[in-house]
C-alpha cells in the first residue's frame, strides 16, 4: 500500500489552515507569533502518527509565564501579592562584623577591615530576613535565566508548553487511514526512507501556513515543525533567513559558516 504524499500533504495543510485561522479570529486582540506542527517521533515506533498543531500568542505566552511564576511562590509558602509589590528598603543595611575578616587568595591572605570613617549602624534599621533573602535570590536567579527565556527550548518555543498547545487535525477514521497508510510504506521501504519523507511534507505545509495567516496578525509569525532531536535541520527549512537571524542568531552563524 502506498502513501499519495501530495493528498495527505493537501489534506494536513487545509485542516491546519481552517484551526489556526479559527484560533486566530477568535482572539483578534492577541498578537500570534509562532505556529507549530508536532508530535510526530522520527524514532521507530509501532505506527506514524499524524502531526498536532500548535499556536502561541505574545499575550498567552506572558499571561502562561506569570501564572507560573505565581504558583511557584505559592508552592514556596510566600503571599504572591504582597512580592508583587516589593520594594528595596532605602536604609536596608547587612550586618557588618566588628572583626577585621582574613581572606585567602592564592595562598595569600589579604586582611578585610572596617573603614574608620564608617557610620555608625543604625539601631533602628531591621536585619534581612529569610523571605527578603529568598526574594534577592529569586531575582539572582530571574537575571541568570534571562538569556534562556529566548532560547529555542525555552517555554517560548516549545509547543507543548503554548495555550493552544495540542489541536488534532485529522479525527478517526481519517487519521487511521493515514496512520496505517504510512506505517504499512514505513515496513516496506524502511522507517527512515518513510519518515523522512512524511518530514518534507510537514515542512511544506509549515511554509505555506506561514505564508497564508502572516497577514491575520501583527506579528512576525514563526510557523515550523517542531521536533528536538533535528531541531536545527527543521528550522532552517522552515523559516526565513530573516526569522532564523533574528530569533536564533547562533544558529544563523553556524548556517553561514557551514
Amino acid at each position: 500500500m502506498g502513501v499519495d504524499w501530495t493528498a495527505l500533504e493537501e489534506a494536513i495543510r487545509v485542516t491546519a489552515l481552517r484551526h489556526a485561522a479559527e484560533v486566530i479570529s477568535g482572539h483578534p486582540d492577541q498578537d500570534f507569533y509562532a505556529i507549530a506542527l508536532h508530535g510526530v517521533s522520527t524514532e521507530e515506533s509501532e505506527n506514524i502518527a499524524m502531526p498536532l498543531l500548535a499556536l502561541n500568542s505574545i499575550q498567552a505566552l506572558e499571561r502562561d509565564r506569570n501564572a507560573a511564576s505565581r504558583e511557584e511562590l505559592v508552592e514556596r509558602g510566600e503571599d504572591a501579592d504582597d512580592l508583587a509589590d516589593y520594594e528595596d528598603r532605602e536604609d536596608a543595611d547587612f550586618e557588618s562584623s566588628e572583626e577585621p575578616q582574613d581572606v585567602t587568595i592564592d595562598e595569600e591572605t589579604i586582611v578585610i577591615s572596617d573603614s574608620d570613617d564608617q557610620e555608625a549602624e543604625d539601631p533602628e534599621a531591621e536585619p534581612i530576613d529569610d523571605e527578603d533573602l529568598d526574594e534577592v535570590l529569586a531575582s539572582l536567579e530571574a537575571g541568570l535565566d534571562a538569556d534562556d527565556s529566548e532560547s529555542f527550548y525555552s517555554d517560548k518555543w516549545e509547543p507543548s508548553d503554548w495555550h493552544w498547545s495540542a489541536i488534532d487535525l485529522c479525527e478517526d477514521p481519517a487519521a487511521s487511514i493515514w496512520s496505517d497508510a504510512m506505517t504499512d510504506l514505513a515496513a516496506h521501504e524502511g522507517w527512515e526512507v518513510t519518515i523522512k519523507r512524511y518530514y518534507h511534507t510537514l515542512v511544506s505545509v509549515a511554509q505555506s501556513l506561514r505564508e497564508e495567516l502572516q497577514q491575520r496578525t501583527s506579528a512576525d509569525l514563526v510557523c515550523y515543525v517542531a521536533d528536538e532531536d533535528h531541531a536545527e535541520k527543521l528550522l532552517r527549512l522552515c523559516l526565513t533567513e530573516k526569522q532564523l537571524s533574528r530569533y536564533f542568531p547562533q544558529l544563523a552563524q553556524l548556517v553561514e559558516g557551514a
